[in-house]
């Protein structure tokens, strides 16, 4: 079987999408032929980008008539893979994340979905990006969910020494409980709303608590301003982006961490791999019980599902975990082997090798 493979998100470009399509690509070379191209560059460029990427598409289904399926890595790109299927008659697949098919704006709407449904399959990333795709009237036989993969990426997941975390977060840690999240700073991740209404209770009843937040995005002032605002400038450390080597620190180094997203309307958390990184570290993990992270997380396995803007259950099991190390620690192994169990790309990539020989009869 041989795929063409096309994402305009991959490496080195940084984020869950890019990540996500890069480790597909590389399970799903273990079992199948595959050409693959891809963008890792800035979205800016992409009127360009994707024009290039037809072209280079038609060039390798002319001179490779070997080519069994046109995979589009995500919703954006549903146009050129219906082309190219008209035109070569083969079947395209195409991924739908949960942004790429709910973006708002009219014109968008009219154009993207319309080839969606087109698709010969759609294969959505969680059961709130499916329910969108069928919203906006793919068809059910058309559609099934497979939640992304995990790499154990922390198989060697020795805590690291206080004095090399403390030097990475540029204050002393010695003693202080870690909180931490991931993620782009945009409005849906609920970190401002945290630290707006949790971390304040959290931090008088267990002054040691300290909250690291990686990333970067449109919500950095409004989470700079509640941090004034709730006094907390000696409780929150705004990381920005960071390496790979410093992320994969941060993660050994925790001691729990949170995703408290909240609800905002077109714009649904796709799945969340975050979280599954965090298991995968052996973290235990406190989250909204909403959209995507309902597929990434099995509440009590691999995580502590909680109902989004809930802030007093919020508190109530970080502060559980904050006052039983030994629990803490015991609940984040468990979550790691359930999560490298049911996750693994193996396991993940033979669902999508289902679906490309179900096209091909």
């Amino acid at each position: 079987m041989k795929i063409l493979f096309i994402a305009r998100r991959f490496p080195p470009s940084v984020g869950g999408m890019e990540r996500f399509a890069f480790d597909l690509s590389a399970a799903l070379k273990t079992k199948t032929q595959m050409h693959r191209i891809t963008w890792g560059g800035s979205n800016t460029w992409l009127p360009i980008i994707l024009p290039l990427f037809f072209l280079r598409a038609l060039w390798k289904l002319l001179t490779d008539r070997q080519i069994d399926i046109i995979h589009m890595q995500d919703a954006v790109q549903a146009p050129i893979g219906w082309l190219l299927s008209k035109l070569f008659r083969r079947p395209y697949v195409v991924i739908v994340h949960g942004l790429d098919i709910t973006y708002g704006k009219y014109g968008y709407q009219k154009l993207i979905p319309p080839f969606v449904r087109r698709a010969d399959a759609v294969i959505a990333i969680s059961a709130a990006a499916e329910q969108e795709a069928l919203a906006r009237g793919v068809k059910k036989t058309n559609v099934q969910t497979i939640p992304l993969g995990i790499n154990d990426d922390f198989d060697d997941n020795e805590r690291p020494a206080a004095s090399v975390v403390s030097e990475a977060l540029g204050t002393d840690t010695s003693n202080r409980v870690l909180l931490l999240t991931t993620g782009r700073l945009v409005k849906r991740k609920g970190v401002r709303w945290f630290i707006a209404n949790v971390l304040p209770e959290l931090v008088k009843d267990h002054p040691e608590v300290m909250y690291a937040v990686v990333g970067e995005g449109s919500e950095r002032e409004a989470i700079e301003a509640a941090i004034a605002d709730k006094g907390l400038k000696n409780h929150v450390i705004l990381m920005g982006r960071v390496s790979d080597d410093v992320r994969s620190l941060l993660y050994r180094a925790a001691d729990i961490f949170v995703m408290p997203n909240i609800v905002v309307p077109n714009d649904i958390e796709g799945f969340g791999i975050v979280v599954q990184e965090a298991a995968c570290a052996g973290l235990p993990v406190v989250a909204s019980d909403l959209q995507g992270i309902k597929d990434a997380l099995t509440d009590g396995k691999n995580g502590i599902l909680v109902q989004t803007e809930d802030k007093d259950a919020f508190k109530a099991e970080i502060s559980k975990l904050i006052e039983n190390p030994v629990s803490r620690r015991e609940f984040g192994a468990n979550a790691r082997n359930y999560t490298l169990s049911e996750y693994g790309w193996d396991r993940i990539a033979n669902q999508y090798v289902k679906v490309y020989e179900k096209l091909l009869g």
